[in-house]
């Protein structure tokens, strides 16, 4: 089944870009944009002393550029909608402000999924010609559950704007990047049971690595054999070029306040969590990094905008 590249639209019959043609021979559509392909999230071409410079790897820089760019213009088009005073359709009574996207943690490309946007579109909140895209077309990519004793979350795979937040102080320099998560059954989902106070912060452990094309003596990367040369229309795997340096979403996690939790119950900083939202257990709200309140589905009834039982 193909994956989500929403808000791209490159053809599965034939993918290209630009650049993806011979002679030029960028791997931009083979690496993050065929949606037959796992998403390989390579932020940086990584020249070193050496090694040979591929032709494909300046093309592949200017189109990361551009991806990187069209994925913030998207993002920042579609939640600044939200942006400063509430609407009344959020019912809000304590003056809670949103701000932008791009929070110091993970931003999806949307803020709601097709349930939350028909949801607004029938309060009038939204028209169509406001919606970020077509219903039909617009990702489900963070699914939240009121039920009963317990909230449900899972963030589902697409492309969210992230900081780099690994919890390696020599990584996390709060550079930008968009990140796309391939999401794996049972580690893309967490249940926080309810409480009275608190909150419960709900975001993807982050991983950086180091790619490089060929395994050769003294090499200790992990290695992508599509790095080679592909001048020639094929892999030379002897002509080894640039490294990749590549950023990981690998599960999602929660983070309690003041102490956290992952998984088996050991101790998780707020600072290796790369947080999406979070839940107000004290308000009984669910809501994104900026404030901006979550669509939360219920299994005893209709779903609404923050607000849970």
């Amino acid at each position: 089944m193909p994956r989500n590249i929403f808000p791209f639209k490159i053809s599965d019959d034939e993918p290209r870009t630009p650049l993806s043609v011979s002679p030029y021979n960028s791997r931009v559509v083979e690496h993050m944009l065929d949606s037959f392909d796992d998403a390989k999230n390579y932020k940086y071409v990584a020249f070193r002393p050496g090694y040979p410079l591929q032709a494909a790897e300046l093309n592949e820089i200017q189109e990361y550029f551009y991806l990187e760019f069209s994925i913030i213009a998207f993002i920042t088009n579609t939640w600044n909608a939200y942006s400063g005073t509430p609407a009344a359709q959020f019912e809000e009574t304590d003056l809670q402000s949103y701000a932008g996207p791009f929070w110091d943690g993970a931003t999806p490309i949307v803020p709601y999924d097709q349930i939350g946007y028909n949801t607004l579109l029938a309060e009038g909140t939204v028209n169509s010609a406001t919606l970020p895209a077509s219903i039909s077309e617009i990702p489900e990519l963070v699914d939240v559950t009121d039920q009963g004793d317990t909230i449900r979350v899972e963030l589902k795979e697409g492309f969210y704007h992230a900081s780099v937040t690994t919890g390696n102080d020599t990584v996390d320099n709060n550079f930008r990047y968009a990140i796309y998560y391939e999401s794996i059954p049972e580690t893309n989902v967490a249940e926080i049971e309810k409480r009275d106070n608190g909150k419960t912060y709900v975001g993807f452990s982050m991983t950086q690595s180091y790619i490089s094309p060929s395994q050769f003596a003294g090499e200790t990367a992990l290695t992508d054999p599509s790095l080679n040369d592909n001048s020639s229309g094929f892999t030379n795997d002897v002509a080894a070029g640039a490294r990749r340096v590549k950023f990981n979403f690998n599960r999602v996690v929660t983070t309690d306040t003041p102490a956290g939790v992952f998984g088996g119950g050991s101790p998780v900083n707020y600072n290796q969590n790369c947080i999406v939202l979070y839940i107000d257990h004290e308000q009984k709200k669910v809501r994104y990094g900026n404030g901006l309140p979550v669509f939360v589905q219920s299994t005893n009834g209709p779903g609404s905008f923050g607000g849970y039982e």
